[in-house]
């Protein structure tokens, strides 16, 4: 009897103690779970890129020209008269004194705006260089000071796609300026111009 009443007391403890095993690996399966949401919020920003500094090399020139022959009257006096002559009409050269050159690739934006464009523009600050009393004359005015993008805006002030900040993914451009030669009597280096790019976003 003694022994049954073991044996039952045994088996019923087996059986608590395999319930509380149970419950406590179904315990152990249980979790949570949970979402977060990210939102980021990003600044206007623009990055320019420039040269602070440009010095133009203009290739040497130098030229001959013949213009024939001449006649001469001589007085004893020493005298000398003749209807040929070397004029401004004719020692016009190929060489004008007013060239419009573009500077390729002297500036670039990168960066992200609201619209995911900017306002690049240009003006100058100096228009004049000079060495002593020489000068050389930058002019003024829509299309003899602009810029120009690679996605073919040119003006003083053009819009243009900001393509992200990567330095790959930047907008390239050009200056493009008019000198004036006409005041221009001296050879060597001219100092003194100066022009501002400005990027906005918009």
């Amino acid at each position: 009897m003694i022994i049954r009443n073991l044996l039952c007391i045994s088996l019923f403890s087996a059986v608590l103690l395999l319930s509380s095993q149970t419950v406590l690996a179904d315990d152990e399966s249980e979790g949570s779970m949970g979402t977060t949401n990210i939102s980021i919020e990003l600044p206007d920003l623009i990055i320019l890129h420039y040269y602070s500094g440009l010095t133009l090399n203009f290739e040497e020139f130098s030229s001959t020209k013949d213009r024939g022959t001449a006649e001469f009257d001589v007085q004893w006096s020493g005298d000398a008269e003749s209807s040929s002559k070397i004029t401004d009409e004719n020692t016009e050269l190929d060489l004008p004194d007013i060239v419009s050159l573009q500077l390729p690739n002297v500036w670039a934006i990168r960066g992200l705006s609201p619209s995911g464009n900017a306002k690049v523009s240009i003006s100058l600050n100096n228009n004049v260089l000079t060495s002593g009393t020489s000068k050389i004359v930058i002019e003024k005015g829509e299309g003899n000071i602009q810029i120009e993008d690679n996605q073919g805006h040119s003006g003083t002030t053009i819009n243009t796609s900001l393509k992200g900040i990567a330095a790959s993914e930047a907008t390239v451009g050009n200056v493009r300026i008019t000198l004036n030669f006409s005041e221009t009597t001296k050879s060597g280096l001219h100092t003194g111009g100066q022009y501002k790019i400005t990027a906005e976003t918009i």
